[in-house]
């Protein structure tokens, strides 16, 4: 673990969940906030000089706090922390700065902030010789029959008006990305209608790609939502459109080449949580569910200490796999998530399972193809 997230760990134990645990203590207690402490410990860290929000029943200020461990101590004026300064006190002047309590995103899905930075961004694309441009290069750097797959066409997070922020008003054909990658499958990743929430989604493969995926001429959409875009020929182009919130070509056809691995993900969670904390967040909790992959990286980042995010899970196993399916995968679906250590104490807990119980008739191939929630 590195200095710097050592220190980050540390100043978010004491200071992120500090305000609340002191409030829920009593510590800031009504018309008694600059009450000084009783309790003489030396403290690990004592921020000064700034404006403490105590969120108290009086919403007192305070200009100091002291920390000693994951508790606080005292709250109160400047002098008083003096009885909790020692020589291994480490002390930082806010000049007036501002301490809040740390924010609780109840809907967090965190993990997926840093998964943004695996796959490659296309850039600021504005013609299909751009798109080709920009492949041709990732190309160079990959070796033959390495799979090629990049974020969406367009800008983002969002990923507006495409095509037609590109010149030709179209999306480039298998043929064009042909042309950039002869010799790697190729995969433009749609955007998840769940980002943006106005269809269509829209995905490109090359012809490597197709070949892998097993789709030909003679392949037949599985779902009303998908379309297999073809020419005049009936030959696929390698555009797939979709009118739903969930890529049916990505999660039936393209799964493999778009699955994160273990290591993508524990690599991602400490980049999601900084981007949390830059706004605040000190506690998350998904409240939809994660499957094994995702629990798997918090306990991977616990494990190695570089977790700073307190997080309460809701599990989200793979029914299906729980009803008749092979002894395997319902080990798998139930019992991975039991099998590491670090589950249950301040920083990392599951608190339920996840359980949803819509059904729509397209449902069951959506099932078969995403179960289970990955959060």
């Amino acid at each position: 673990m590195t200095d710097d997230t050592s220190r980050r760990r540390d100043f978010l134990t004491g200071a992120g969940t500090a305000i609340a645990t002191a409030v829920g203590a009593g510590v800031a207690a009504e018309g008694q906030t600059n009450r000084p402490s009783t309790d003489a410990r030396e403290a690990d860290l004592v921020l000064k000089n700034g404006k403490i929000i105590t969120v108290d029943a009086g919403f007192t200020i305070a200009s100091a706090v002291a920390i000693a461990g994951d508790r606080i101590i005292a709250v109160g004026p400047d002098a008083a922390m003096t009885r909790h300064t020692g020589r291994g006190t480490r002390v930082l002047d806010l000049k007036g700065k501002t301490v809040t309590p740390g924010l609780i995103d109840g809907h967090a899905h965190m993990d997926r902030e840093g998964l943004k930075a695996i796959f490659p961004s296309l850039g600021r694309v504005r013609s299909i010789r751009d798109v080709q441009d920009r492949i041709a290069d990732l190309a160079r750097k990959s070796k033959p029959g390495e799979w090629i797959v990049t974020m969406p066409i367009g800008d983002p997070p969002f990923y507006f008006d495409v095509p037609g922020i590109l010149a030709e008003k179209r999306w480039p054909t298998r043929q064009e990305l042909d042309e950039a990658a002869p010799n790697n499958p190729v995969l433009i990743r749609c955007i998840w209608g769940f980002w943006r929430s106005t269809p269509p989604l829209v995905s490109c493969a090359n012809t490597l790609a197709l070949k892998r995926a097993g789709i030909t001429r003679d392949t037949i959409s599985l779902d009303s939502s998908l379309t297999i875009e073809r020419d005049q020929n009936g030959d696929p182009t390698g555009v797939f459109i979709e009118t739903d919130m969930q890529p049916l070509a990505e999660l039936l056809w393209f799964r493999e080449a778009t699955r994160f691995s273990r290591a993508d993900r524990a690599r991602a969670l400490p980049i999601s949580a900084q981007a949390y904390h830059a706004f605040g967040t000190t506690s998350v909790f998904e409240e939809h569910g994660i499957a094994n992959e995702v629990l798997r990286a918090y306990k991977d980042v616990h494990r190695d200490g570089k977790l700073t995010m307190r997080a309460s899970l809701v599990f989200s196993p793979n029914w299906r796999a729980a009803a008749g399916a092979p002894l395997g995968p319902f080990l798998e679906a139930w019992g991975g998530w039991l099998s590491e250590p670090a589950l249950g104490d301040d920083w990392l807990k599951v608190t339920g399972l996840y359980v949803n119980i819509e059904h729509r008739p397209s449902d069951d191939l959506r099932a078969a193809a995403a179960s289970p929630y990955t959060g």
